[in-house]
C-alpha cells in the first residue's frame, strides 16, 4: 500500500469511526506509527478537510454533535479530573461489595486503585477493566460475554444484556458521554443496552461523570437521572443543578 493508498483509507476510517488513534491506525494498516504520524501530519495540511489533529491521534468533524473519542484517545484527556472521581467513587465500595463496572476510561480509573478492598466480586463490560481488576487477587472478576467494539474494548449486544441477566449485585458505577436535566446520554448505542440492564439489576446506582459532561447530550438517552443515587464528578455544579438533584433525592458528590 502506498503513501496515497494509506492516506485514503485513513480518511475512510476516520469517516466511518469518527476517530482513531495513532497506534489504531497503524495496526490496521500495518505500518509502524512513525509512518501514520507523517500521513496525519499530510492530511492536516489540507484545511479544508474537517480533520483535527489530537494526541494520539486525529478526530474526524470534531464539532459534529455526539463525537465519542476512542478509547486510547479519551484515557490521555481529563486525566486528574478523572482520577478525583475514582478516589471518590472508591468511599462507596465497602469490603464484600458485588459490583457492576461499565465500560469506559473514568471507570478504569476507579478498576486502578480498586485493590485496596477485599472480598469484592465484580462484573464489568470492559476488557481493559477487566484487566485491571485481574491484577488483585483479593477482587473476583467476571467479564461479560458478547462482541468487543473495535477501539473501545467495551463489551456489549444481546449476548452481553442475556449475560448480565444471571447477576443481582448491590451497587453499579456507569459512565456517560453526556447528563442533563432529562437523562443520561450515549454516544453509540452499543452499549445502551449494557448500560440499562445494569442499572435494572443493582440496589444501588452511581454515575460518574467529569464537569464536561454537564449539559450534553448525546446520540441516544440511555436513562432518567432519577434512576441513581448519587452523581459523583470533579468540580462543583451550577447551584441551580444541585438545588434540582436534591429534590429529586439524587445526592451529588465533588
Amino acid at each position: 500500500m502506498n503513501k496515497a493508498e494509506r492516506i485514503q483509507k485513513i480518511f475512510e476510517i476516520l469517516s466511518s469511526e469518527g476517530n482513531a488513534s495513532t497506534k489504531y491506525l497503524a495496526e490496521v494498516l500495518g505500518v509502524s506509527e512513525a509512518t501514520i504520524r507523517r500521513d496525519l501530519s499530510k492530511l492536516a495540511e489540507d484545511n479544508t478537510l474537517p480533520l483535527s489533529r489530537v494526541r494520539g491521534g486525529v478526530i474526524y468533524s470534531l464539532e459534529k454533535a455526539g463525537f465519542e473519542p476512542m478509547f486510547d484517545l479519551k484515557l490521555s484527556r481529563m486525566v486528574e479530573e478523572k482520577r478525583k472521581i475514582a478516589k471518590l467513587a472508591l468511599n462507596f465500595i465497602e469490603d464484600g461489595d458485588t459490583l457492576f463496572l461499565d465500560s469506559g476510561t473514568t471507570i478504569y480509573y476507579l478498576a486502578k486503585i480498586m485493590g485496596s478492598k477485599k472480598g469484592l466480586k465484580v462484573v464489568t463490560v470492559d476488557v481493559k477493566i477487566a484487566a485491571e481488576l485481574a491484577k488483585h487477587p483479593n477482587i473476583k472478576t467476571i467479564l461479560a460475554g458478547g462482541e468487543v467494539r473495535c477501539g473501545y474494548y467495551s463489551i456489549g449486544g444481546e449476548e452481553t444484556i442475556n449475560f448480565l441477566s444471571q447477576f443481582r449485585v448491590e451497587k453499579a458505577f456507569l459512565a456517560t458521554d453526556g447528563w442533563r436535566k432529562d437523562g443520561t446520554f450515549n454516544s453509540s448505542n452499543f452499549e445502551v443496552g449494557v448500560k440499562r440492564k445494569m442499572i435494572e439489576l443493582s440496589k444501588k446506582r452511581y454515575l460518574l461523570a467529569d464537569h464536561t459532561k454537564y449539559g450534553r447530550d448525546a446520540f441516544i438517552k440511555v436513562a432518567d437521572l432519577d434512576v441513581f443515587d448519587a452523581i459523583i464528578t470533579d468540580s462543583p455544579l451550577p447551584s441551580e443543578i444541585i438545588n434540582w438533584l436534591k429534590e429529586k433525592g439524587i445526592l451529588v458528590i465533588f
